[in-house]
């Protein structure tokens, strides 16, 4: 289990979800970035769909990854090891089986993250 992490609000995740990534079984990922571009998403600006995840939130960077709703689903907590804290909140037409998309804020971002292999646990709700 990791040491610490970073989150959306923080490292104060670490008391709160320590017992429940302690029981969670860890998972090999492989991860690959997008952004809202539209070499990415194929969407432009203008569109009205742009930068909204298939859940209908807006696309977050440190928060949101796309994975297979059969194998993670979506508003589902997941923390990646070096990573930080994200949130199942999108899918994508190449996300299956154990392959997640990260969110990036730009496309040299996403380009940059390449393709890795992570691991990641599940997050249930403590209570």
């Amino acid at each position: 289990m990791p040491e610490a992490w970073q989150g959306p609000a923080g490292v104060c995740h670490l008391r709160l979800c320590a017992a429940v990534v302690a029981s969670s079984q860890a998972l090999s990922l492989r991860a690959t970035a997008y952004d809202s571009c539209e070499i990415c998403t194929g969407k432009t600006p203008g569109h009205p769909a742009y930068g909204v995840t298939s859940s209908g939130t807006r696309a977050e960077p440190g928060q949101t990854v796309a994975t297979d709703p059969e194998v993670i689903p979506p508003g589902t907590w997941i923390l990646i090891e070096g990573m930080g804290l994200f949130r199942a909140e999108d899918t994508g037409g190449a996300i299956e089986g154990d392959r997640i998309d990260i969110y990036m804020e730009t496309h040299a971002e996403a380009l940059d993250f390449g393709v890795q292999e992570v691991t990641a646990w599940i997050l249930e709700p403590a209570f």
